[in-house]
């Protein structure tokens, strides 16, 4: 079964984009299995998309491994106009507190914590994104968020302005 094309498959499509880039980066990748020298091609690798990259804001801290985890969400604002609309990109970086410090002698040279290392890594994966609408991705804010119990949470959010729309009528009546 194949779902009508609508105005919103930006909803759909771009997080899912988003998520591409980033899982099949290797210093995300990396960070997200504490595995320095991860064979990107390995089953481990390719793990990353069942387990810890999500297109919706949720980890359940009942069931959740004491890991990193990545979401993605898209919002967008219609504009007045018919063609343009504001579109934005939430990226959720969620570590568990017990995951945040980085094992010295497996990342040498590399300061900080998983978290703020995995935002770190992603923004340097969307600067180079390149199929959001008709401009680049600008970083608005990074910011600290409320967390599930045990967790830490950084949010990202993203901003293109006058991305343009598909062309497929908001209207769904017959």
């Amino acid at each position: 079964m194949e779902l009508a094309k609508t105005y919103l498959d930006e909803l759909v499509e771009y997080p899912a984009k988003v998520l591409r880039a980033i899982g099949t980066d290797k210093d995300v990748v990396s960070l997200l299995l504490d595995d320095w020298e991860v064979d990107m091609d390995s089953d481990e690798a390719d793990s990353v998309f069942d387990k810890y990259l999500y297109d919706y804001l949720y980890v359940d801290n009942t069931s959740a491994e004491s890991k990193a985890y990545i979401c993605v969400e898209a919002e967008l604002n219609k504009n007045n106009t018919t063609t343009m609309q504001d579109f934005r990109l939430y990226v959720t970086v969620i570590c568990h507190k017990g995951y945040m410090k980085l094992d010295p002698r497996k990342c040498k040279g590399t300061m900080g914590n998983r978290r703020d290392n995995l935002v770190r890594a992603i923004d340097l994966v969307l600067d180079k994104f390149p199929f959001i609408g008709v401009g680049k991705l600008s970083l608005v804010t990074i910011r600290t968020v409320p967390s599930p119990a045990g967790f830490t949470t950084r949010e990202l959010t993203y901003k293109v302005s006058d991305f343009r729309d598909n062309g497929i009528s908001q209207n769904t009546t017959p």
